[in-house]
C-alpha cells in the first residue's frame, strides 16, 4: 500500500512529534529521490524488527543516522548504528495531533 498510518508509541521524537500522534507515511516518496537528512521516517528497527518514528541526521552513501528529536528518550543509532535504506518503510508526509 502506498500510503499507510501509524500512531506514534512513545516521546523520542517530542517536540515534532508527540506519544498519541498519528502520521501519514508515503511509501513512494523514496521511489524517486533518495532521503535525505532532516526527513523523518518511518523504518523497521534493525535489531527488534519493529517500526519506529526517527529523523534522518547523516547519510553515508545507502546507510543512514538516525535519531529522535527527544536525545533523553530516544533509542536511535546512537545505541544501534547507521540504518540500511532497505529498512525505511516510507517519509512522514503528515501529522495528525492528538
Amino acid at each position: 500500500m502506498p500510503i499507510s498510518i501509524f500512531r506514534v508509541k512513545d516521546r523520542s521524537m517530542l517536540p515534532a512529534l508527540g506519544d498519541g500522534d498519528y502520521v501519514i507515511v508515503s511509501r513512494l516518496s523514496y521511489l524517486f529521490s533518495a532521503p535525505k537528512i532532516s526527513d523523518i521516517i518511518v523504518l523497521k528497527h534493525p535489531e527488534k524488527g519493529i517500526l519506529i518514528v526517527k529523523r534522518i541526521s547523516k547519510v553515508r552513501g545507502k546507510k543512514f543516522y538516525v535519531l529522535g528529536d527527544n536525545a533523553a528518550e530516544s533509542y536511535d543509532s546512537r545505541d544501534f548504528g547507521y540504518v540500511d535504506r532497505h529498512d525505511i518503510f516510507g517519509k512522514v508526509v503528515y501529522v495528525i495531533r492528538k
